[in-house]
């Protein structure tokens, strides 16, 4: 979704390797889960994990979702796409301890997940024609390499790299391009990173692919960095779209959604493709088209439905998005606790 984030930011080829097996209590097998990645079962796995995750401000803002909703959440998502530099790139803002999310990690450390949403390049060097060449023929390696140390250090060796997102989308900075040729280079950058960060002692990441729904529907294989270099494939699904939808109560609607060019349902069926699973890493009801349960409670159906690693939805209160909130949402709200509360069927998968 374009246009979002940025001050709540400040605030705060290819070979594939899959190996199947169990993953942690109440998920199924995983899923092209690569050789490297050993994670305890608490965890978002490379497979049908089904975490329930949340992007909301540790503190009050967590407190106040977590008293809505009953979930005691051990997903959070932060953003570090708000980089002026390779200084701020390479150490994000979330590994320094004032912020409190390496304490929130280190208290159940197998438990508690980071999802880190990371461009592929800082703001100053997006403005460079080449940077996607230069990134793929090694010339920012020393700055991967730094992140992932640092990561490690700060005890983030688990997070969920969300790497380069939206990338179908021209509001990102670190976008695919305009032609083939820069976007075959941006998914060699994109492996480049991975094969880099994996090689770092103490990490056991996984790398989520994750689109936009809905824009520029380009063949997803030309921007694919491969199955070897993509744990997770995303796609970031709120309840809008570029084509016109039926109104927001309409048992259309979310067909509508689903089946758009670029959609849920063509995002999860490269996913199995790719023997990967999916993610929602973003997603919401908008508040310029009402309070829509009947959305909220079709994404539960589908999360229970389908091999899922993880859903986040996005709670900060911007951007026209509603939050969790019994008076600003209470459709939206009642939805959600039914779908993803504690008693639900998925809430039993974070137990």
């Amino acid at each position: 979704m374009p246009n979002r984030r940025f001050a709540a930011v400040v605030l705060l080829a290819s070979l594939a390797v899959f190996a199947l097996g169990a993953s942690g209590a109440g998920a199924a097998a995983r899923v092209g889960r690569t050789a490297h990645a050993v994670r305890p079962g608490g965890l978002v796995q490379a497979g049908n994990s089904k975490t329930t995750c949340i992007y909301a401000t540790l503190g009050s803002q967590m407190r106040a979702a977590e008293r809505a909703t009953g979930v005691t959440y051990r997903c959070v998502e932060v953003f570090n796409t708000a980089d002026p530099n390779w200084t701020t790139w390479a150490s994000p803002w979330l590994t320094q301890p004032q912020f409190g999310y390496t304490r929130w990690v280190a208290a159940d450390s197998t438990r508690r997940t980071i999802v880190l949403t990371q461009n592929l390049v800082p703001n100053n060097v997006a403005k460079l024609a080449n940077w996607r060449s230069k990134g793929a023929s090694g010339a920012y390696d020393t700055y991967s390499r730094r992140l992932a140390r640092n990561l490690v250090s700060a005890g983030l060796g688990y997070a969920v790299v969300r790497l380069g997102p939206e990338m179908n989308g021209p509001w990102e900075s670190d976008w695919i391009g305009s032609t083939v040729t820069q976007e075959r280079q941006w998914a060699l950058y994109f492996a480049r990173i991975v094969r880099i960060m994996r090689a770092v002692p103490g990490a056991h990441f996984l790398f989520d692919w994750n689109v936009n729904a809905g824009y520029q529907n380009i063949p997803l294989a030309r921007y694919y960095p491969g199955d070897a270099y993509v744990d997770i494939v995303g796609i970031d699904a709120y309840d809008e779209s570029p084509i016109p939808l039926p109104p927001v109560g309409s048992s259309t609607r979310w067909r509508t959604l689903t089946t758009e060019p670029l959609g849920l349902l063509e995002i999860y069926n490269f996913a199995r493709a790719h023997h990967k699973p999916a993610s929602i890493p973003e997603w919401g009801t908008v508040s310029t088209f009402g309070d829509d349960g009947a959305y909220v409670a079709a994404m539960a159906q589908f999360v229970k439905a389908h091999v899922v690693a993880y859903e986040s939805w996005f709670d900060a209160g911007h951007d026209h998005i509603l939050q969790l909130d019994p008076v600003a949402a209470p459709k939206t709200l009642s939805a959600y606790v039914s779908g993803f509360g504690p008693r639900s069927v998925i809430g039993k998968y974070q137990r």
